[in-house]
């Protein structure tokens, strides 16, 4: 899913917001997590006695990030950490069709439906100056630090409940489960700026094809080099688990 997609969705639940007169629920999730601290901001508006749409902002502002030490680069047989702080930032969007209970009007009780869900997360390590030397013994210089780039897109099927309180201001909204199929897109590696003259990672073919990103033994991945960059990619089959608990006010 591409930020127009995501554009578009958002586009068509303030259609509804507008052609509707029905009420609205405007909620945050109340466990933002210790690893992700994620932000989610939820917008849900009825679209018939017992549906609605939901649409889900999620962000998290770039921060210190340590979790599985994604800065170590193995050469030779030997670990490395050139790199020093990483900082971890994230955006997407999670869209629902909710169907509730026969027993009661929509935003009460037991919901279910599908979903869609788009996330593209950022992990960049703070730059170090780095040299490097070609076949000739002539030195280079630039800037660089690790970049790992993440895109998780899918579809799913949820389960939750909801309830209002006080006098139908308040709602408290639980999903319970939710699970679906998706594809994680990954991108990493090394990237360099502020470069001196003809500097080229492509003339280290050798270092380059000897270095290898911890994450590459768990997947088979395709290399690509150009002049400032070294990366490697791939994408691979995502199962998707979510649940989570949000409270808000109905207008």
């Amino acid at each position: 899913m591409t930020p127009r997609i995501i554009l578009t969705i958002l586009s068509i639940t303030l259609y509804f917001a507008t052609g509707f007169s029905q009420r609205m629920i405007s909620k945050s999730q109340v466990l933002l997590g210790p690893m992700f601290k994620m932000v989610n901001t939820s917008q849900e508006i009825k679209i018939a006695p017992r549906v609605t749409i939901q649409t889900t902002i999620r962000t998290r502002i770039p921060s210190e990030f340590k979790f599985l030490r994604l800065g170590t680069l193995r050469f030779e047989d030997k670990n490395y950490v050139p790199f020093g702080k990483t900082k971890l930032g994230g955006i997407g969007n999670i869209t629902e069709f909710r169907w509730y209970s026969k027993k009661k009007e929509a935003f009460r009780g037991f919901y279910y439906g599908p979903y869609i869900t788009f996330m593209h997360y950022k992990l960049q390590s703070a730059q170090v100056r780095a040299d490097f030397q070609d076949a000739n013994d002539v030195t280079y210089y630039g800037d660089v630090s690790q970049v790992v780039k993440l895109n998780v897109t899918g579809i799913g099927f949820q389960m939750g409940t909801q309830g209002l309180y006080a006098n139908n201001k308040l709602a408290i909204d639980w999903t319970i489960i939710g699970f679906g199929f998706g594809m994680l897109s990954f991108q990493g590696g090394i990237e360099a700026e502020n470069t001196s003259a003809n500097f080229d990672f492509r003339n280290y073919t050798e270092d380059v094809a000897n270095m290898e990103m911890g994450i590459e033994r768990l997947f088979n991945f395709r290399r690509t080099i150009d002049a400032t960059s070294l990366s490697i990619s791939t994408k691979i089959p995502w199962i998707l688990l979510r649940t989570g608990f949000s409270m808000g006010f109905g207008y």
